[in-house]
């Protein structure tokens, strides 16, 4: 949802800017003429005043409605934002579940390990004892063969159950010391794969909180643009009514002229109002109206015109 300013919009507000300040220059201008029929000289003005309120309603029309759109735009960005947080907030609680859960597996895991080395110490053990068996049983063996040509073979009958028992007995341990060698094992190796598994799980959760973390910095960053351009948009939404209101002052008062000075109608009281006008032009409200060339040129000439009207109408009762 990247934010992009809305180029037909600019060039709107550039076009009936640039005509509603031409307005005012030629306003200006005819206030310079020599005015033999004063009724007509108010015709004019009085058009210029309404083709210049014509040309910035316009433009206020379009900024409300374009501050319509930036205010849904915002609001959209914050409810992703929103989002995108809970989102991150709930994969960050995941993932410290998953890590406390690795922490306790690998601790049964280490007693399982533990487990295991102590199985195969009592395996070596048990084997052992069978060596040890199994060579008492068969040195007995031969002795008691000895023994069986003097004091006969009653003896060895006697002898040989008994060796052959505790033999059986070390074969016993030896196979259950192997079973639980082969069960801690296989709990080890259960636990180890458990924590492999958990182990990829928490880095794709990782990967994804710093993949939501750099969405959440970017749509940040779109919003702050948004804002930046809607105080922009704002700013430029005050100045045009306030222009708006000067331009209707200006066009009552010389409404009020016709009917109070005819045949003149463009009294010294007008000229505070176009100063103001003219103060309102380059002032730093419309530094956003004046990107442009021909903008730029016209705010000049603008100035300009009006310190001209200025000090005419300061040398007379009316601007001649």
């Amino acid at each position: 949802m990247a934010f992009v300013q809305d180029d037909k919009y600019n060039r709107f507000i550039r076009k009936h800017s640039a005509a509603g300040l031409q307005e005012l220059v030629s306003l200006a201008e005819i206030l310079f003429l020599p005015r033999p029929h004063s009724e007509e000289i108010c015709n004019k003005t009085r058009d210029r005043i309404n083709n210049a309120s014509y040309h910035f309603s316009e433009a206020e029309r379009q900024v409300e409605s374009h501050l319509s759109q930036v205010d849904s735009q915002s609001e959209a960005m914050i409810a992703v934002k929103k989002q995108m947080q809970d989102d991150l907030q709930e994969k960050k609680g995941s993932l410290a579940d998953l890590r406390a859960q690795m922490v306790a597996i690998k601790e049964v895991q280490k007693k399982s390990q533990a487990m295991l080395e102590s199985a195969e110490v009592h395996l070596e053990n048990a084997k052992k004892q069978y060596e040890e068996t199994k060579k008492e049983e068969e040195e007995d063996i031969f002795y008691q063969t000895l023994l069986s040509v003097g004091v006969g073979p009653v003896i060895a009958l006697l002898t040989l159950p008994s060796l052959e028992a505790a033999r059986k007995s070390a074969e016993n341990h030896i196979a259950e010391a192997q079973e639980a060698v082969v069960q801690s094992i296989a709990e080890v190796d259960g636990y180890r794969n458990e924590v492999a598994q958990l182990s990829q799980k928490e880095q794709e959760i990782q990967a994804g909180i710093n993949t939501a973390e750099e969405k959440i910095s970017q749509i940040q960053a779109e919003h702050d643009e948004i804002l930046a351009f809607h105080n922009t948009v704002t700013t430029q939404q005050t100045w045009i009514r306030k222009f708006l209101s000067l331009l209707d002052l200006l066009g009552g008062r010389i409404d009020a002229s016709a009917v109070m000075y005819s045949p003149d109608c463009t009294p010294d009281s007008l000229v505070g109002i176009l100063e103001e006008i003219a103060g309102m032009v380059a002032g730093q409200d419309a530094k956003s109206f004046c990107a442009y060339e021909e903008i730029q040129a016209l705010v000049l000439q603008i100035n300009k015109t009006m310190q001209s009207l200025k000090a005419t109408a300061g040398g007379n009762e009316t601007i001649a």
